[in-house]
């Protein structure tokens, strides 16, 4: 790894973050502060040639010019799009997500959890204890958010399709409901952490919709309102310092071994 120049890339503040960790254990650290392929990255590309590159987790716009890296570079991904994948991977680059690392998945849904009750008090003012939020989803995000908002003092109930999320989310002790097609949310707070866009909404609809999943979020296409927002980046926004130690350390455990 002593021989390793690094890139890595991306606007949220973790990636900074990450970078000057990375430099305080003596590496070889190059940073582009930008989530988008442009002239001014292939420039330092070219300058540096970089052997492990690191890209954004909300993923990178654009395609990178693979063929004039050194062989078989070392990248390590968050969300990445098919035809990404497969120019890297074409190209006899390495590809890894982190995305895929159990350690980092939960400890970045710990941040987000905890970011979303940041961006709740912001936006809405209103305390947690004794508020109804009903979840949409019960993975590792969903799970860390019934934890987070439980120990606050909200009443929750929890929607999900799968029996075990439904079973294991009744065992912990909270309301259940199944998210059918037909649902109907009671009015108030809802939270999603479904990556799909499964939610439509009525122009006369006057639930607030708080999305924590990636883009493009769970409303249908076409659909829109003016009591939805799409939270991104919440764990980078909130606390860069605490997620880019989650980052760099996963990373570099990543690193062992492929190198």
């Amino acid at each position: 790894m002593s021989e390793a120049r690094w890139l890595l890339i991306g606007a949220d503040r973790r990636i900074e973050e990450s970078a000057r960790l990375f430099i305080e254990k003596g590496l070889d650290v190059t940073v582009h502060l930008n989530d988008e392929v442009s002239d001014e990255l292939t420039d330092k590309i070219a300058k540096i040639h970089p052997t492990h590159i690191v890209f954004p987790i909300q993923g990178l716009k654009g395609i990178l010019d693979t063929q004039r890296l050194p062989e078989r570079t070392l990248f390590f991904t968050g969300i990445l799009s098919e035809i990404q994948e497969i120019e890297i991977k074409s190209a006899g680059h390495i590809v890894s997500s982190y995305l895929s690392d159990e350690r980092f998945v939960w400890n970045n849904a710990r941040l987000t959890a905890e970011g979303f009750v940041k961006d709740f008090y912001q936006e809405t003012n209103t305390p947690i204890a004794n508020t109804h939020f009903q979840i949409a989803g019960f993975g590792r995000v969903g799970r860390m958010l019934a934890h987070v908002l439980q120990a606050a003092g909200a009443e929750l109930t929890i929607f999900a399709r799968s029996e075990a999320q439904l079973g294991e989310a009744e065992a912990l002790g909270f309301a259940v409901e199944n998210l059918s097609h037909d649902i109907d949310f009671k009015p108030g707070y809802l939270v999603n952490t479904i990556p799909a866009q499964w939610l439509t909404l009525q122009p006369e609809d006057s639930l607030r919709v708080f999305d924590l999943a990636s883009k493009p979020g769970c409303l249908k296409p076409g659909k829109s309102s003016a009591y939805y927002t799409l939270h991104l980046g919440l764990p980078g926004k909130h606390f860069p310092q605490r997620a880019a130690s989650y980052l760099a350390d996963t990373i570099l455990r990543m690193c062992r071994g492929k190198e």
